[in-house]
């Protein structure tokens, strides 16, 4: 019958004692992880928490991964290699003897440290782990749970990621300050085509017993999840059927809310599981039954003719009368002994021939009577038979012992045989964990290879592109220059910025004296000769000249205005040297002559007041001469309406002479002019200076056609792709 089976579902490289164990106990065992433990994806708030560890009056460990992961942690932070120091007031809690086990293994043990566990945990005698309770509450009952008693302390809990939170509550309603962190993750397997085909082999009607070891509640679920996506549903129906063996009533709980029929309870830790194990595979394999008691009785035989001595051996020993066989090849084979049980029947079953042939032998005594008694001749031929007799007992003894030699060699050998198939399995075990490890590992190794390769890319062509060598920087700044000259030629109409912008090129490219420049050297020398050739346009000093004209028209004189016109210079010019002709040539007469200088007196006297009177009367009586009646029919607001229509033509005609326009500006200066013309008094002297300085903006804006950089930038373009 074949041996039973388990499948132990611990996270791979965490099951090898138990493993070990099973096998020795003559089980087999099919490793098919449920949970993978790994680092916690962000161990920031580990290291922070116990880089602070002194401020905790208590920390608790949830399991012995998070024994290891937090400790290794602790090293890093304290910078110890060999391996962090626990401060010696912080006290330890943990939930179960391997935590306390692994704990004692990086040297926190008592006396040195004070670990607290649930009664059991430590390995204490009047305390069996059968009737040990290791979780949460077993905890909570070896801590001090009066009111108040963790009153304004703080407690660190280190555990993996999800998981219960139910001794956190309990310290936070005791008063104590809670922080948990996450020390390693708990992630779902994916378990390879091997095992399932393994599971599913075991699930067949004729396989060998199999039993599931469920170590924790989340392992009950991702089978559950794992089962329904891989198994059919008879699959999955017969799977809930199997034995599951469970250390803890929560687990068995979980697992029968899942539908799992069979669910038996265990001891915790390996010891417990060994014996739960041992005591599933008696119950389904039976006890071993000794191999003379398997072997069927045989009824002893009538003594037979005399045969030849080259019969067969085996029916000289069913026939011929002999001593029985030793005690030994009969006994059954120790407990644990895998001796064949094919051999162990044979060798008994010659043994019981043997014995009740020799029992069925009649003795001697009659005969040798009878010859005493009445003396008689000797048959030669019962000499005959007592000869081969005694020729067939030897040959039977010697037989008998030679099989007896095979048989205890046979059943070493078959010992020594699966020794080796255990040791063998053993080590396949754990050669598949450390392929899975190293697998991991390299895929782990494969993504920093791709990582790197992807950062020697990248910094390759970083440095490529600080290495660009120096004609490449030389070409792209001077097709820049270009560039933006070429842009603000046609924005602005700016030849001189774009000579200059040419001009320096040059320079720079003469001053780096390569041959193959000449080609784009010629093409910017053509460029500077059209750019020589323009024409200079002052548009500057023509829009000077609009803008001091938009400045006056507020202070030109209209023709419908009050105010006396201005007199022109020449009109001043001429009543000076009348005045001083007139004084001049009345001196000499006064002189020379009191009275006629007299007579000259009340001339004069009548003369100025001539003049006066004149003077007054040009006050009242206004003479012009206006070829346009309109012009004087103008009101204040119309005057102003007026004046700001002529300093919009202006304005416009500025903008069209800087966007070099100048149909456009043509336009609006003339229509500027006649504005000016028509309604303003051309006798003033502001009205005359304001039409000089428009005539003579309108003399100086000439278009011209500016020429462009095209190319010198065809050039540059094409010694670049070269």
């Amino acid at each position: 019958m074949p041996r039973p089976t388990v499948v132990v579902t611990r996270p791979a490289g965490q099951s090898r004692q138990l493993t070990e164990a099973l096998q020795a106990a003559g089980l087999d065992v099919l490793g098919f992880p449920l949970l993978a433990i790994g680092p916690a994806p962000d161990d920031g708030p580990l290291r922070a928490a116990l880089a602070r560890l002194a401020d905790f009056s208590l920390v608790v460990f949830v399991s012995p991964n998070a024994v290891a992961y937090a400790l290794d942690a602790l090293a890093q932070v304290q910078n110890a290699p060999a391996g962090g120091q626990w401060p010696v007031d912080v006290a330890l809690a943990v939930v179960g003897p391997s935590s306390v086990a692994a704990l004692a293994e990086r040297g926190i043990a008592a006396p040195a440290h004070r670990v607290i566990a649930p009664a059991g945990a430590h390995g204490n005698p009047e305390t069996s782990h059968e009737t040990a309770r290791f979780d949460s509450e077993a905890l909570w009952s070896e801590l001090d749970t009066t009111p108040g008693a963790f009153a304004g302390r703080r407690v660190l809990i280190i555990r993996g990621n999800g998981g219960r939170d139910w001794l956190g509550d309990r310290l936070r309603e005791s008063g104590a300050t809670v922080e948990a962190v996450e020390a390693y993750s708990r992630t779902l397997p994916e378990p390879g085509a091997m095992q399932w085909q393994a599971v599913r082999e075991g699930l067949k009607p004729e396989a060998s017993p199999c039993a599931w070891l469920l170590t924790s509640s989340e392992a009950v679920r991702n089978l559950d999840a794992l089962a329904r996506l891989h198994l059919s549903p008879q699959e999955h129906e017969r799977l809930k059927q199997v034995q599951c063996i469970a250390p803890h009533a929560r687990i068995a709980a979980q697992a029968e809310a899942l539908g799992f029929a069979h669910v038996l309870p265990a001891a915790p830790g390996d010891a417990g599981l060994l014996a739960a194990c041992k005591q599933w595979a008696d119950a389904h394999a039976g006890p071993a039954a000794p191999a003379a008691m398997m072997a069927p009785p045989v009824a002893p035989a009538p003594p037979a003719p005399a045969v030849p001595a080259a019969s067969s051996p085996a029916l000289s020993a069913s026939s011929v009368p002999q001593a029985a066989a030793p005690d030994t090849v009969s006994a059954p084979a120790p407990a644990g002994t895998a001796t064949p049980q094919s051999t162990s029947t044979k060798v008994d079953r010659v043994t019981t021939d043997t014995t009740s042939t020799s029992a069925a032998t009649p003795p001697p005594a009659a005969g040798h009577a009878s010859l005493s008694a009445t003396p008689r001749r000797v048959n030669p031929w019962w000499i005959l038979v007592a000869v081969l007799v005694l020729a067939t007992a030897g040959g039977f003894w010697w037989l008998q012992t030679r099989v007896e030699r095979l048989t205890q060699e046979l059943a070493r050998r078959q010992q020594s045989n699966d020794a080796l198939v255990q040791e063998t399995r053993v080590l396949s075990r754990n050669a598949q964990d450390t392929v899975k490890e190293l697998q991991a590992k390299v895929g782990a190794l494969d993504g920093q290879v791709g990582e790197t390769r992807d950062k020697q890319a990248a910094l390759e062509q970083v440095y490529q592109d600080l290495m660009r060598n120096r004609d490449d920087w030389e070409l792209a700044e001077i097709q820049q220059l270009l560039t933006n000259a070429g842009q603000q030629l046609q924005l602005t109409g700016s030849v001189q910025v774009a000579l200059a912008a040419l001009q320096s090129a040059d320079a720079r490219l003469a001053r780096s004296d390569k041959p193959q420049y000449n080609l784009l050297r010629r093409a910017i020398a053509r460029d500077i000769a059209r750019m020589k050739a323009v024409p200079d346009t002052d548009l500057t000093g023509a829009a000077i000249k609009l803008d001091e004209s938009i400045n006056q028209i507020d202070a030109l004189p209209l023709l419908s205005g009050e105010r006396m016109l201005d007199r022109t210079p020449g009109d001043a010019d001429k009543a000076a040297t009348q005045k001083g002709a007139s004084g001049s040539s009345a001196s000499p007469t006064s002189a020379a002559n009191p009275a006629a200088g007299s007579a000259s007196t009340g001339g004069n006297f009548v003369s100025r007041l001539w003049n006066y009177v004149l003077d007054e009367l040009a006050q009242v009586i206004r003479i012009r001469k206006v070829d346009d009646a309109n012009a004087l029919l103008l009101s204040g607001d119309q005057g102003w309406f007026l004046r700001e229509n002529v300093k919009l033509r202006l304005l416009n005609a500025r903008l069209a002479l800087l966007s070099r326009n100048e149909p456009v500006f043509r336009n609006d200066l003339a229509v500027a002019q006649a504005m000016i013309a028509r309604y303003f008094d051309t006798r003033s002297r502001r009205v005359q200076g304001v039409l000089t300085l428009l005539k003579q903006a309108q003399a100086s804006a000439v278009t011209v056609a500016l020429p462009t950089m095209a190319e010198s930038l065809g050039a540059l373009r094409a010694l670049k792709k070269e």
